[in-house]
């Protein structure tokens, strides 16, 4: 499941008779009408086929957006060029040389549909056989030969959590340090087999997109990752292999209270468990403060946690802890109230969204920052939110790291 990478290319200035000539030898309907602009983004989606040939599809947004900053897009290509009814992936679908998927407008899938577990698909393109890679290499795109253009891979900025825009931004040592970070993260886990199922992640290249919630560029919220074994269901995650290893799940206790305490206080991150609470003992009803806090962490006020808890309770995978609540059901206002209690010294940073937004940022640093060392270690790990996927043999090292791996606390700052 790879992302229409923007940075590959092999020959952007492409001589469009050559094109012409190589088409018509697969199909007697290939297109002779090339512009300058369309034959740059043909040399990219040739070169995204190709590199990529081992995954089944190549994800991308077919909604037609103004163009990428030149940050994410070095080549400058244009979106509609690539998705528009005169664009290239038409030109290629129209000529046999590849598939082409409509994903789904997340704006019209019902809220309880997606509260079911249904997964948004994105829009999806693939080669059709050996012929599109023989297309391709009879162009001089081959493996070898594809480029990857200097530029921002791995960190994106957003206005929104809702929106795909990409923002401009400038580069910092913490800009620098994070993308030079994930640049050699996912180079260490592509010299390894990652599986699960039978599905294999390859090609694998991470993304961590932020939120621009000041407006003003900086990179201080949000953060987290997606796609490949993050797309796996709860249940997958344990089956995933490494180099056909079976792997253990391991995570920090209470993540994201004792990320904020570790912060606030300037210490390691601790094993505290944060989410104990007189009078709802048990398994249930700590999954019940867990979630609710978290909530807490990212409402804008009770009113709203009320509402998000709710809805988070009807999901289908809750189905277990739904019943649990209808048995005994109790005030969320009230639960909230306790969890203000028990939180006595940082309770004016619940209710405030962007306090939320800047500790999944935060947590995701500390996270990535872990993986790293491990990987430096030899042990290559897998992350999903504050999840870290190891092989079962180095359980024990890699739970010492977690503990004791420092993160500069003046280059990944807090706004609280």
């Amino acid at each position: 499941m790879a992302l229409h990478n923007l940075h590959l290319y092999c020959n952007p200035h492409i001589d469009k008779d050559k094109v012409v000539e190589v088409g018509l030898k697969f199909n007697p309907r290939f297109p002779t009408k090339w512009l300058p602009t369309q034959l740059r983004v043909l040399d990219n989606v040739l070169c995204n086929l190709v590199k990529y040939q081992n995954e089944n599809k190549i994800l991308f947004y077919k909604r037609n957006t103004g163009n990428i900053d030149q940050r994410y897009n070095p080549h400058l290509l244009g979106h509609k060029v690539l998705v528009g009814d005169e664009g290239v992936l038409a030109k290629l679908k129209k000529a046999q040389l590849i598939r082409v998927k409509t994903g789904d407008n997340k704006t019209k899938v019902p809220r309880e549909k997606i509260a079911k577990g249904y997964q948004i698909k994105m829009s999806e393109f693939s080669a059709v056989g050996q012929g599109t890679l023989e297309f391709a290499k009879l162009l001089g795109i081959t493996k070898s030969k594809i480029k990857t253009a200097k530029g921002t891979q791995h960190i994106l900025l957003s206005p929104d959590d809702k929106s795909k825009k990409l923002l401009p931004y400038k580069d910092s040592k913490l800009t620098i340090h994070m993308e030079e970070l994930m640049k050699e993260y996912c180079k260490f886990l592509n010299t390894f087999s990652i599986s699960c199922d039978g599905e294999k992640f390859q090609d694998i290249m991470l993304t961590r997109r932020f939120r621009d919630c000041d407006g003003n560029g900086s990179i201080l919220y949000g953060g987290r990752s997606g796609r490949y074994w993050h797309e796996l269901k709860k249940t997958q995650r344990p089956r995933i292999k490494i180099n056909r290893s079976k792997t253990v799940q391991l995570d920090y206790v209470c993540s994201a209270m004792n990320v904020l305490y570790a912060w606030k206080n300037k210490t390691n991150i601790s094993k505290d468990e944060q989410y104990n609470i007189e009078g709802f003992e048990g398994k249930a009803n700590r999954q019940f403060v867990k979630q609710m806090t978290n909530i807490m962490l990212n409402a804008k006020n009770s009113r709203q946690s009320t509402l998000a808890f709710e809805w988070w309770l009807a999901r289908r995978d809750n189905a277990y802890l739904k019943r649990k609540y209808d048995a005994n059901p109790f005030n969320l206002f009230k639960l909230q109230r306790l969890i203000k209690l028990r939180h006595k010294s940082i309770a004016t940073m619940f209710y405030q969204p962007k306090i939320g937004m800047n500790l999944q940022f935060l947590e995701s640093s500390l996270v990535f920052e872990v993986a790293v060392q491990l990987c430096r270690r030899g042990i290559p790990t897998l992350t999903c939110h504050d999840e870290f996927i190891v092989p079962q043999a180095d359980k024990g090292e890699a739970e010492e790291v977690m503990y004791s791996t420092y993160i500069d606390k003046r280059l990944y700052r807090a706004v609280f």
